[in-house]
């Protein structure tokens, strides 16, 4: 029996022995933050809390890394002793961007409290991971974790997490800090914004639309150098790498809109520069130096970023510092393309140097912090740097932009004298052209007097022209009644040949008097002369071969008379004056060609 006593007491001490050593025990100090490096460690199999906590079969292992191929969730059981008699309240989270649930003990309420964090979590706080936890004085205070190693099962490495207890009022001291100074920058980038808006309505100048520009990107870098896009986002999207020593790097929409804002806030200050000191007319070379730098940098900068957040590859952390590097040649050749400009005289080139010189030096300071601090992690974003760089920036360019306000004032003024002396002009060619229109409108009236003469004259014409034609048919009618009688004549001798009157001779003989056309003729000629003056002098002139018949033919055409009517007037058969028109009209051709 004694035997088995001691046997029994001998196994209880040396399990106790064993469990006090697996327990791994930190105390509280007065410094900010506690990092436990050193923590028990247990493979999940599908455990409850419940039985994590009070199965004792399940040994938990002191200071065992953390393989990510041999399970997907790890149980950390870490014991915080504090020995101050009051209740602290802390900050849990981790080292590595990791989703883990931390369950505590609450000693209010006398149970077990859960709260999961992590980049998939979204918590409504700037900082994803952080949990709040609170430790009783004079007391052990356990606490487990459960951590999620799914995201980098396919890497297969060990990590060691490092799990950082941070004191609230240093964390709350911190975040007051880090919200007042994004405040104060963002308030100035929208007031400087709206200003802009304002004289970009009023000048219609492009110059301020890319200043406003730039500040949207840097209030878009601004945003996510800081994580404030945690508080602003719905959901969490993000890549996650881990490295064979046991660094893992994250890249979310923090780091996604970062590189945007940088890409926004680059390509307004290299379009400004154009649009400013307008090197496309006046630096055409640099011109293109600038534009193939911001293609090169923005092709550069998204390609990676969109490859890396939606999980296609991890590229970022390997891209990162050539990223940096680009923008440091795009710094660079803003502030030669300046000294460039201001070295030959163009306008406002030396305030808009002046101007770019404190944001440029302050901008590759950025550019360096990132290569030397920050990069590939994007979790030190305490730095005031951004801030004072992208207020620079505000306050340098405002001046210049006043510069350029006086000097498109300048500009105005010099276009109203222009203004003034066109205006001068157009009153004097105002007045001149009333003069020409008063001119043309005597010129005017001269010709619708003289139109108005012209058909009086062309009534006239055709008056004479009906009257000709009138006796030319009174001439062929006279003929015809009197060669009428003639016949009439002659068959009353063939009727009565015995019968010789004498008063029958003297009727024929005035019938052949009245019948003479030449008289007629004459008569004719006279009165066509009147109406067309010249006119057989000039048909007499241009074809000297023409006969006198011929002439009196050619002008019975020119007033229109019938083949008929001709026939009677020359006591010919119509057939012989469509035949004497062919001759005539061959005749005055072939003298035509001829000349």
């Amino acid at each position: 029996m004694p035997l088995r006593s001691f046997f029994y007491i001998f196994s209880i001490l040396l399990y106790t022995s064993f469990t006090l050593k697996a327990q791994s025990l930190h105390y509280l100090t007065n410094d900010p933050s506690l990092s436990i490096a050193t923590y028990d460690v247990l493979a999940d199999k599908r455990y409850s809390f419940e039985q994590v906590q009070a199965d004792a079969s399940l040994v938990f292992r002191s200071n065992t890394p953390l393989s990510t191929s041999a399970a997907d969730f790890y149980w950390i059981r870490v014991i915080i002793a504090n020995p101050y008699p009051n209740t602290e309240k802390y900050q849990l989270s981790l080292s590595l961007p990791l989703n883990y649930t931390l369950y505590i003990f609450n000693t209010d309420s006398r149970k077990w409290e859960s709260r999961t964090a992590g980049l998939a979590v979204h918590d409504r706080q700037r900082e994803r991971g952080v949990i709040p936890c609170t430790l009783k004085g004079n007391t052990k205070n356990t606490l487990y974790l459960k951590i999620d190693v799914r995201d980098l099962k396919r890497y297969g490495y060990k990590i060691n997490p490092v799990i950082v207890m941070e004191k609230e009022l240093s964390f709350t001291g911190r975040e007051q800090f880090l919200w007042y100074s994004w405040l104060i920058c963002i308030v100035m980038l929208l007031c400087f914004s709206c200003y802009n808006l304002y004289i970009l309505f009023q000048l219609k100048d492009n110059t301020y639309l890319w200043h406003l520009v730039v500040q949207v990107g840097a209030i878009t870098f601004i945003t996510s150098f800081k994580h404030f896009l945690n508080l602003l986002l719905p959901f969490s999207v993000y890549n996650i790498r881990l490295t064979p020593n046991g660094s893992v790097y994250h890249y979310d929409l923090n780091a996604f809109f970062l590189h945007i804002g940088c890409i926004i806030m680059l390509s307004g200050i290299i379009q400004l520069t154009r649009s400013y000191l307008r090197t496309k007319e006046l630096l055409p070379l640099y011109d293109r130096l600038l534009k193939y730098i911001l293609l090169g940098y923005v092709t550069f900068e998204l390609i990676p970023a969109i490859i890396t957040l939606t999980g296609i590859y991890y590229l970022d952390s390997y891209t990162l510092f050539y990223d940096n590097i680009i923008i440091l040649l795009v710094i660079a050749a803003t502030f030669i393309t300046s000294a460039v400009a201001w070295k030959r005289r163009i306008r406002a080139a030396q305030p808009f140097l002046l101007a770019n010189t404190l944001p440029i030096i302050l901008g590759a300071g950025i550019a360096v912090y990132f290569i030397i601090n920050s990069a590939p992690t994007y979790t030190r974003n305490s730095s005031l740097l951004p801030e004072i760089a992208i207020l620079s920036q505000i306050i340098t360019f405002a001046v210049a932009l006043v510069t350029r306000i006086r000097t498109v004032n300048d500009e105005l003024h010099a276009k109203e004298q222009e203004i003034s002396k066109l205006e001068s002009d157009i009153v004097q060619s105002s007045v001149k052209r009333l003069q020409i229109e008063e001119e043309n409108a005597v010129i005017t009236q001269a010709i619708q007097q003289e139109k108005d003469r012209n058909e009086q004259l062309q009534q006239k014409l055709d008056a004479n022209n009906r009257e000709l034609v009138s006796n030319s048919l009174y001439i062929h009618q006279k003929n015809k009644l009197l060669d009428d009688l003639k016949k009439q004549l002659q068959d009353i001798d063939h009727l009565y040949p015995h019968v010789k009157h004498p008063g029958l001779k003297s009727i024929k003989s005035t019938l052949k008097d009245n019948q003479y056309l030449d008289a007629e003729w004459d008569k004719f000629r006279l009165h066509f002369e009147q109406v067309h003056p010249g006119f057989f002098e000039n048909l007499k002139a241009q074809h000297p071969s023409l006969t006198n018949n011929e002439l009196r033919l050619y002008a019975y055409f020119h007033i229109n008379l019938s083949t008929k009517e001709i026939a009677a007037l020359l006591n010919i058969e119509p057939a012989s004056v469509r035949q004497a028109k062919a001759r005539l009209n061959k005749k005055m051709n072939t003298a035509t060609s001829a000349e």
